[in-house]
């Protein structure tokens, strides 16, 4: 009876388009039941149909979101929603299934504003309840292998708290930690001096969401790093950046000014990402740096991509090119304050969800940097490993 009535429906929409509009009871009773018969593609079909004749309304709207959802594609789902919500602002199935999308997109602060109306019972599924101390744990840690004497293997360990201060204001943190032994040249020896390197991060980053689509981020970091001296020396890094979002890609321009070993450095950043599906199925991104140090500047440019290749594994590969001493990544969660500036480099993530709060992230990089020493470049290859817990 279904596809009698789906196939005898989808006939007459295809006549009022010349006619007059399709008759809102037979079309309301139509896509309530293939919702409720989890029919998806055929509800989407029967709904894109009453729209181009004409035929718009909230329940509709909900219902296509619906569907849109379930066919895992986000980007159409905040259309479907954002155009019920706007029709009827206190509409809280609407603004739950947007919620919904932007948490699908991996934009859980565009999710946050708009749960922050909804009443508790909905907005605990989501994990999004307006104060939380901790909403997200990560430990990361990793090695290095230098192709190089004057550079020994180095280690590295991270391990970053998120908070959720308000529906529009979070709050991440974050410490690190650099060990490496380094041959500097020293003029009383001929083979050089040897020395422990080790440098001690502080990151916090607050993101405040001033509308689903607009967010601006600041941030800090402090830098405390020695090479085995009597004194250590400690580097202050500020941040700025203001984000644009929409359904199939994203854009931020950032900031970063401060002091690194002893020198005023500035970094602009542009970012963009874009998702041509309306999900994360597929992803591609790039990211174009210009770093301002003792009167020179150093572009570095970023392009990646990757997509899902299993229901729970996604895989990410980027390489980059240009050379600089100094860089910021990740809204300044990692600071490469080199040695030895960096020319290529290229690496690939491996993501992978363990359990709905578990997660864990494989990652390995190559790089080609530039001897301080000698002038010569080597290879420097990296493996790390994180896990990350969310609430």
């Amino acid at each position: 009876m279904a596809l009698l009535l789906l196939s005898y429906w989808g006939g007459s929409l295809l006549s009022a388009q010349a006619q007059q509009l399709p008759d809102f009871n037979r079309l309301d009773s139509l896509t309530q039941a293939l919702a409720a018969q989890y029919r998806w593609a055929a509800l989407d079909s029967v709904g894109t149909a009453a729209l181009r004749a004409g035929a718009d309304y909230p329940a509709l709207r909900r219902r296509l979101g619906q569907a849109a959802l379930a066919r895992e594609k986000p980007a159409l789902a905040l259309r479907h929603y954002g155009r019920a919500l706007r029709e009827n602002p206190l509409d809280t199935t609407a603004r739950y299934g947007l919620a919904l999308a932007y948490l699908d997109l991996n934009q859980s602060g565009a999710a946050a504003r708009l749960a922050g109306r909804l009443p508790d019972s909905l907005r605990r599924p989501l994990h999004l309840m307006p104060f939380q101390a901790v909403t997200q744990v990560e430990a990361e840690a990793g090695g290095q292998y230098s192709r190089t004497v004057h550079r020994g293997d180095a280690g590295f360990f991270r391990l970053d708290v998120s908070s959720r201060l308000g529906s529009c204001l979070s709050l991440n943190q974050n410490v690190s930690y650099f060990g490496q032994t380094v041959e500097l040249p020293d003029r009383r020896r001929p083979g050089g001096m040897l020395y422990p390197l080790r440098q001690v991060q502080y990151h916090a980053l607050l993101a405040g969401q001033l509308a689903p689509r607009w967010r601006v981020l600041l941030g800090y970091n402090h830098l405390n790093s020695d090479l085995g001296l009597l004194v250590n020396r400690a580097d202050n890094l500020g941040y700025a950046s203001v984000a644009y979002a929409r359904p199939y890609w994203t854009a931020q321009v950032g900031v970063y000014a401060g002091t690194l070993t002893d020198t005023a450095r500035v970094q602009t950043d542009l970012r963009l990402a874009v998702y041509p599906f309306g999900n994360l199925r597929l992803y591609a991104y790039g990211r174009a740096s210009v770093l301002r140090s003792n009167g020179r500047s150093y572009p570095h440019g970023v392009l990646g991509g990757g997509g899902r290749l299993h229901r729970h594994v996604w895989l990410e590969a980027y390489a980059g090119l240009g050379l600089t001493p100094v860089l910021a990544e990740l809204d300044g969660t990692y600071v490469y304050n080199l040695l030895d500036p960096v020319r290529e480099r290229g690496g690939a993530n491996l993501l992978i969800l363990l359990s709905r709060p578990l997660a864990l992230r494989l990652s390995y990089g190559a790089e080609h940097r530039r001897d301080s020493v000698d002038g010569r470049y080597y290879s420097l290859n990296s493996l790390s490993t994180a896990i990350t817990w969310t609430w």
